[in-house]
């Protein structure tokens, strides 16, 4: 169980970062409080996928 907690925080301490990186070169001209809500709401998005599909094939 530990191991999954940990997957799932390297997933966020890399996602968080990535898609506000990728959202601030995207969208250039919009707010950093916009871009942080994104990267939030991917990161969000990621990991519940990544449990869904961890879960289903236990």
């Amino acid at each position: 169980m530990s191991g999954i907690i940990l997957i799932f925080l390297f997933v966020v301490l890399l996602a968080v970062p990535g898609f506000y990186v990728i959202t601030r070169w995207v969208f250039p001209k919009g707010s950093k409080r916009n871009a942080r809500l994104i990267s939030y709401s991917l990161t969000a998005l990621l990991v519940t996928i990544l449990a869904l599909v961890m879960f289903a094939n236990l």
